[in-house]
Parts: structure tokens; sequence; C-alpha cells
């Protein structure tokens, strides 16, 4: 049964792991949601996932010796989170909590849950448990990790060059994370890798760096993000990944306001028959001439 349980999540978590295909990579956000509710139905839990019970029975349920699948109050958790039902004050209760659940949970979806509830915090108070999780024998926490990090407020006081080694990681979509996660801050000490990624032998990596390329207006990136803008159906990617992959980069134009790119934004809006891109690329090119 613990393998039946268990396959789900791998497959799910998996998929997330492709975050070119999520339309708000841009900005690093990505969804809470990992688990798919039909998997949890399959196996016959729903009834633990009832919406009257509080973060904090999720807590308690997560620090009960007796309770069994604290991956599911972990996941709850984490839906809680971030749909912002979280009182400022309570925070550093929290994150005392949850810093001791993922030290004591041998089972690395529950330490996978705890890290993605964590990241939906967006506090600091989370960063040496965040470290620590960094160091995780599980890939899906060590990718989620460098998601919740990437996901902290802009300013946050964090040694971007301790990221390094995960540049060079085996897993491409830890790669992909890295690197957005160091761009989405503009963190200056590891910009070089950055533009070092452009060239990785992973396609969806050298994309993600360069959109991350752009919150430093670092022009290293135009031709790779000329690239992502001229791509097509008959690419690697289906037709909504390439829509996402030129709304990614659209996204972080408008963000960054980066009037370089206004005759490339032009040009989008000239050739592409994408009306969801076309009409995004006006917007941006709106935003830049004001």
């Amino acid at each position: 049964m613990a393998n039946s349980e268990e396959e789900p999540k791998k497959l799910v978590l998996k998929g997330n792991k492709k975050l070119l295909e999520n339309p708000f990579v841009g900005s690093l956000v990505v969804p809470i949601a990992i688990v798919l509710v039909g998997a949890l139905i399959i196996f016959g839990v729903t009834k633990m996932l009832s919406t009257e019970s509080s973060y904090k029975d999720h807590v308690r349920e997560l620090q009960s010796k007796a309770f069994g699948n604290k991956w599911i109050a972990a996941y709850e958790l984490s839906k809680k989170i971030g749909s912002s039902q979280i009182p400022e004050e309570d925070i550093p209760w929290l994150v005392e909590n949850l810093s001791d659940v993922y030290t004591n949970s041998p089972d690395p979806r529950t330490r996978d849950f705890v890290v993605v509830a964590l990241g939906g915090l967006r506090s600091e108070l989370a960063f040496p448990i965040l470290e620590a999780a960094l160091k995780d024998k599980s890939s899906d926490v060590r990718f989620h990790t460098l998601v919740a990090i990437g996901n902290m407020p802009q300013g946050i006081d964090f040694n971007w060059e301790s990221l390094t080694p995960y540049f060079k990681d085996e897993d491409h979509a830890i790669r992909q994370a890295v690197v957005l996660a160091v761009g989405t801050h503009k963190a200056k000490a590891v910009e070089n890798l950055v533009v070092g990624s452009l060239r990785d032998d992973s396609v969806a990596v050298r994309y993600s760096a360069a959109t991350a390329l752009i919150y430093y207006k670092n022009e290293a990136a135009i031709p790779m993000i000329k690239q992502v803008l001229d791509l097509g159906t008959s690419s690697s990617f289906d037709v909504n990944q390439v829509t996402n992959l030129k709304l990614n980069i659209l996204n972080a134009i408008e963000k960054m306001k980066w009037n370089k790119m206004i005759s490339l934004v032009q040009s989008v809006i000239k050739e592409n028959n994408n009306p969801k891109v076309t009409t995004k690329a006006q917007q941006v090119l709106n935003e830049l001439k004001n």
C-alpha cells in the first residue's frame, strides 16, 4: 500500500518541475497545490481533507505520533498558507513547529510539503530550516526549497553564493529553479552563473536563464530571448508550452520596464498569430512607452 500512495505524489511532483510550462514562472509564483485531489480520492483519504480543520489542527496532526499519512496534513497546511489564512503574529510559532516537523520526519513527502508550507509563509524566519533542506536527500525537497527561497520578498538578506552548486546539479529542474530564484532577486553575486546557464545542455534551463537575465537587464540574454519569442509549433515544445514560454518573457520585460526590448516586443505583435501572446505584447508595449 505504501508504494501505491507514493506513486501519484512522485508523478505529480515531477510534472510540476516543468517550470517553463507555468505561466507565472517569470515571477516564480509556483502553485502550492501540488497533489491532485483526484489522486487523493483514489486512495480514500478525502475525509482527512476537511476544510473545517484549522492550520493549528494540521500542525498538531503533523506532531502526533499516532497520526498516519502526515504528508496529507502538510499538504492541507500548505494550501491554507497559500490562501493567506495565517495571522502575521502566528508565523514565528508556525515556523518553529514546522521546523521541528521537518527535522523529525523520515518521510520525504512530509518534508516536501513542510518546505512548500514554509515557502508560502514568505518569512525570513524560515531560512535556517530552508538552508538545511537544501541538503535534503530528496531532489523534490531540494527543488521546492529553491522555489521557496525564490518566492521570498525582495531585499532579503541571503548568501546567494551558497546556491552555486545547484547550477551544476544533475537534475535540470533544480538548475531551472536556482536560475529563476536568483534572477528574480537580481542576485549580483551569481549573475555570471546565470549567464553561463545560457549554454546549459538543457534547452529548458537555457530559456529559464534568458528569462532570469531580464531581471538583471543583461543584454547577453537578448539572442536567447529572441529565440524564445520566435518559437513556433514545429519546435520541441507544444502549443501551450510555447505560449507560456513567451508569456514568461513578456511578463518579465513588463515587470522590469526594460525599454531596450521595445523593438522586440513590437515584432512579436506583428509576427505572432497567437492572440494571448499578441495581447500581452501590446500591453507590455503600452507600459514601456508610458
